[in-house]
């Protein structure tokens, strides 16, 4: 009895070393097989009965409260119960001794961060800030160089709101004709037209495009206008917007980011073309198809407010 007892003590003894280790299965585990060895352990039901729980912890209590509380232990369970402690105490010496090396190390190695930074503080070169005001004395005092300032031309306003901002592009003093073919009838100059004026004349006879200064052509354009189902619109009309790029849609139709786009009138246009080559031919919903490389030539050349005349 006195051998069982020894060995369920020592079974107890790893349950709770276990336990503390919030290792419960083996708690557990170690905990049956002390019952095993010493059912008259008390100890043991009771550890028992904390890792179970229902049924099975009241039915463990109730075993327990049938036995002796802390049964006398033999010379040799008293022996068994101070190898366990001197186990205990050195697993804790040696806790111990590892949480206080731990503590050495640390402060070890942060007196040497420390000592870097004051070493880095002492021999590295520091870096300066100058303020505004010392930025302003140094320009005062002629140390750095001034900047060369170049004046940009104000653009010229104009009554009507500019939608689309329009980049500086400067007119070549000649005349620019983009194709070799000559206007085949010639246009006549509107009377209110002033000296020097700037205007598009379209005619959708010839499908051609002419750009003037005043009675000077600039500029001449093979052109696709409306077709017989979508006529384009004649009169005299005013740009009133410019994009880069715009989209187009309409019944049967899908066209993203047509570039150089000029709207004259609601949704007609001048714009540069990237679906055909047919130029010369009616091909349009009503607006002036034009070779995208001209279109860009008279989107910087024309601007918000240039008159736009329509003829056949």
């Amino acid at each position: 009895m006195t051998e069982n007892r020894h060995n369920a003590k020592a079974l107890l003894e790893q349950a709770r070393i276990a336990l503390q280790h919030k290792d419960r299965q083996s708690a557990r585990r170690f905990a049956q097989m002390a019952v095993g060895a010493d059912p008259d352990l008390r100890e043991a039901w009771e550890l028992m009965a904390e890792l179970s729980g229902g049924s099975a912890r009241l039915s463990y209590l109730e075993r327990a409260s049938h036995l002796k509380p802390n049964p006398k232990i033999s010379l040799s369970d008293s022996k068994s119960s101070k190898d366990i402690t001197l186990v205990e105490q050195s697993q804790r010496g040696a806790k111990t001794k590892a949480s206080t090396l731990f503590w050495i190390l640390s402060g070890l190695l942060l007196s040497a961060i420390l000592l870097v930074a004051l070493l880095a503080s002492l021999f590295l070169p520091t870096t300066q800030t100058v303020s505004a005001v010392d930025h302003s004395s140094y320009r005062q005092a002629g140390d750095l160089p001034k900047p060369t300032l170049t004046s940009t031309p104000e653009p010229t306003s104009t009554p009507l709101p500019t939608l689309t901002p329009e980049p500086t592009w400067t007119a070549s003093p000649e005349p620019v004709v983009t194709n070799t073919q000559q206007p085949i009838s010639p246009v006549p100059i509107l009377e209110n037209i002033q000296a020097g004026e700037r205007w598009i004349d379209v005619d959708l006879t010839n499908q051609r495009t002419y750009a003037y200064e005043g009675s000077t052509l600039m500029g001449t354009f093979i052109v696709s206008t409306g077709t017989q189902y979508h006529p384009t619109i004649t009169g005299q009309y005013h740009i009133y917007v410019k994009y880069r790029y715009s989209d187009m849609a309409g019944p049967g139709y899908y066209l993203p980011d047509v570039p150089f786009t000029m709207y004259f009138y609601q949704g007609y246009s001048l714009h540069g073309t990237y679906w055909h080559d047919n130029f010369g031919v009616p091909m349009s919903h009503g607006c002036i198809n034009m070779k995208t490389s001209e279109a860009e030539w008279l989107f910087y050349w024309a601007s918000i407010g240039t008159l736009v005349n329509i003829h056949y």
